[in-house]
């Protein structure tokens, strides 16, 4: 197997992916819920044992780049 990563555009996407992953013979959340809150993620395993990290960050909370000199 494998483990892949998918940022998505919010909470809720991640959420979805969850519940579609487990009503489609995967299984959601095969590590515990990751929650910083400027950040969330959840792990899911595909009906072939691949792992899928999904996950969301809040681009302002980000800080700003540095510029140059």
């Amino acid at each position: 197997g494998m483990m892949l990563s998918l940022t998505l555009d919010s909470r809720d996407a991640v959420d979805a992916m969850n519940q579609a992953a487990a009503a489609r013979g995967g299984q959601a959340d095969v590590n515990p819920v990751q929650d910083l809150g400027f950040m969330y993620g959840r792990d899911l395993a595909d009906p072939d044992g691949h792992l899928w990290g999904a996950f969301w960050m809040d681009p302002s909370a980000m800080a700003p780049a540095v510029q140059p000199g």
